[in-house]
């Protein structure tokens, strides 16, 4: 029986090989202790300006916090809070059409701590042409629709490129070609009435390979600075959704220079930086520790302004096959590398009596287990592995953003979390209301 639904992913996309990452970073193994949550290996700088600023702000903040926990009804005694540095941050969310069920009600209790929501249903598939996916149900998403302008949140959807491999680079490379989709993506926030846009185009990263980035680079800032003037016209806003850089540099160790964080972050309002999906080929952690103290250093000193700049929080994980006996069913999509979300985990750890353990190194929990495959004649034992993000790992990755003066963070999915991510950032959110 699989322990995984295909229809409703938990990660952004498949970027092919992870090689590279694995050789910044290599696996380690989990310590064997019991899961209960550590105070992680982050803390803010003893000494630092997060220790000493605005300490009277803090009782407040604190006093509200308290209250805001018993208020929603998430307090959660099964574990304790990391302490939160007095900075409040911004809260991003995109939301996924797979995971509306769970988002948008949830959108009906915590619109106060939303800055804005991004719909991720839409792409662009040509150059005037940005349409809906077409497995996103139009009940749902309407739905999701209605509620954030009831709540008065704003909303932003985010624009995925759906073009084969090189096709938008083409695009933003010719003067005609790239003004008309800048008028196509104008039109589409005039038409639905949103509050601006959010461009996550990753097909540059993940598919035209490096050696298209040079000629790619000064055309997506044309791109940027085009469409930025367009939007801040209309009184619209402009964030876009890139991978990280490490430094400002060009080099095989930069990153995904192509995005030319310096020359854009001037343009736009903000970046949510894609710090996560690090393994993907083989088992290992989504978003280790250090790997994401270097994207943020990265990229707050390629920006220049890191007050701009959204952390992207992963809230789920991958579930790799490791061992094999038998013949499994050939047409099981389960049998390979499947995805796992926060909502969903305890059911699967549950059910496969599966005993998590916390690797203080990485941030996040892993645990093993068998399952037994059957179908068209066929049959296998599985040996699986599930690295993923918790809340306790959501709110240390909050805090290094908070260090590096980051704006805010962002969910990687709004829907896939639960009343323990909440209890873990709430008190370090700033209320759109204040």
């Amino acid at each position: 029986m699989s322990d995984h639904d295909p229809s409703r992913q938990g990660s952004r996309r498949d970027p092919g090989s992870d090689a590279w990452r694995r050789a910044e970073y290599p696996p380690q193994s989990p310590p064997h202790r019991e899961p209960t949550p550590a105070a992680g290996t982050f803390q803010p700088r003893v000494g630092s300006r997060y220790a000493i600023r605005r300490v009277g702000a803090l009782v407040v903040v604190l006093a509200v916090a308290g209250a805001a926990f018993w208020y929603f009804g998430i307090r959660d005694d099964s574990e304790t809070a990391i302490e939160p540095a007095p900075e409040l941050l911004e809260l991003h969310g995109w939301a996924p059409y797979w995971a509306l069920e769970h988002s948008t009600p949830e959108l009906r209790l915590r619109a106060d701590y939303f800055s804005e929501v991004s719909p991720f249903w839409y792409q662009a598939t040509g150059v005037e042409t940005i349409e809906a996916d077409p497995n996103s149900p139009d009940r749902a998403t309407a739905a999701f629709l209605r509620t954030a302008r009831l709540e008065g949140v704003r909303i932003v959807p985010s624009i995925i490129d759906k073009l084969p491999a090189g096709e938008m680079a083409n695009i933003l490379s010719n003067d005609d070609q790239r003004r008309r989709h800048v008028d196509a993506i104008v039109a589409f926030v005039e038409e639905g009435e949103f509050d601006g846009v959010d461009i996550d185009y990753e097909q540059f990263a993940f598919a035209d390979g490096k050696g298209t980035w040079d000629t790619t680079r000064p055309s997506w800032v044309a791109f940027i600075d085009e469409l930025s003037g367009e939007l801040h016209g209309n009184d619209k806003t402009l964030t876009v959704s890139i991978p990280p850089v490490y430094d400002d540099g060009q080099t095989d160790d930069s990153g995904y220079w192509v995005y030319d964080y310096a020359a854009i972050t001037p343009m736009v309002d903000r970046i949510r930086v894609l710090a996560y999906d690090y393994s993907t080929d083989e088992p290992g952690p989504v978003a280790p520790l250090r790997w994401v103290e270097r994207a943020v250093q990265g990229t707050a000193e390629a920006s220049g302004d890191p007050s701009k700049l959204v952390l992207g929080l992963p809230l789920y994980g991958y579930n790799w096959p490791i061992g094999v006996e038998g013949t499994c069913p050939e047409n099981d999509p389960s049998i390979g590398r499947t995805t796992v979300n926060i909502r969903t985990l305890d059911a699967l750890i549950e059910k496969r009596k599966a005993k998590p353990v916390y690797n203080e190194n990485t941030g996040e929990y892993s645990f093993t287990y068998r399952v037994k495959l059957r179908g068209g004649g066929q049959s296998c034992k599985q040996t699986r592995e599930v690295h993923y993000v918790d809340g306790t790992g959501a709110q240390l990755r909050l805090e290094i953003a908070r260090e590096a003066d980051f704006r805010g963070v962002s969910l990687w999915a709004f829907g896939f979390e639960n009343g323990s991510v909440w209890n873990r950032i709430i008190p370090s959110l700033a209320k759109s209301t204040d």
